[in-house]
């Protein structure tokens, strides 16, 4: 699999400039999001990436192999830069966390925003589809993105930390939601004040549990 600098790389990068197979991959990527997976057929892919059939299934043997890769795409690039996101100079372990959601403001701003690829996979791939290769990369990055969080929150010492990663995961994936059918500049923002109060709430209660009675988690 690409790492995350190649994936930027490929990205920022014009068509023509990339090799065939990234060129393959980023015309998958811009079609199947702007779309939908199922929609897209793989003539379509290649006529719009400018290579040769034999050439496109030299890299992708299947649409399944390619679909799974774009979506592995995705989940470099978008956990990639939620790291980035919450690694910035100067920030307390509670403003790791809420810069989650600055980085999905940033995202929902973006004319391009369609919403969670991952859950659009979902849609198109659930339990009755016979593609474990693509099922199994959706899975990852639920699990990948259900871990992140959860070594975010760790430094805060909280009451209940499972409970507190679902909260923070529900409010991730139901501002995504939001974003793409209202298109309220304010959801993210609405849900990073929502995670403040429910982690200090957490962590106040962690500390009166055992006798200590600083009111700050940052």
């Amino acid at each position: 699999m690409n790492n995350v600098l190649e994936i930027i790389d490929l990205e920022g990068q014009p068509l023509d400039a990339l090799a065939p197979r990234e060129r393959i991959l980023r015309t998958a990527s811009d079609l199947f999001y702007r779309f939908s997976i199922h929609t897209v057929g793989i003539d379509r892919i290649i006529t719009e990436s400018g290579v040769a059939k034999m050439t496109f299934y030299k890299h992708f043997p299947s649409k399944a192999n390619l679909v799974a890769s774009y979506l592995r795409h995705k989940n470099a690039f978008w956990l990639g830069t939620l790291t980035a996101s919450s690694e910035k100079a100067g920030l307390s372990p509670l403003d790791r966390v809420l810069a989650i959601f600055d980085a999905l403001d940033e995202s929902f701003r973006a004319p391009s925003f369609r919403g969670c690829p991952f859950v659009k996979g979902l849609a198109e791939f659930g339990p009755e589809a016979n593609s474990p290769e693509v099922q199994a990369t959706i899975a990852a990055y639920f699990e990948g993105l259900r871990r992140f969080v959860a070594s975010l929150l760790e430094p805060l010492a909280l009451r209940e930390p499972d409970k507190s990663v679902i909260q923070i995961l529900s409010l991730i994936q139901g501002s995504i939601v939001i974003a793409q059918s209202q298109r309220d500049s304010g959801v993210a923002q609405a849900s990073r004040d929502a995670a403040r109060l429910l982690l200090e709430a957490e962590a106040n209660g962690a500390r009166s549990g055992s006798g200590t009675s600083d009111a700050s988690v940052g």
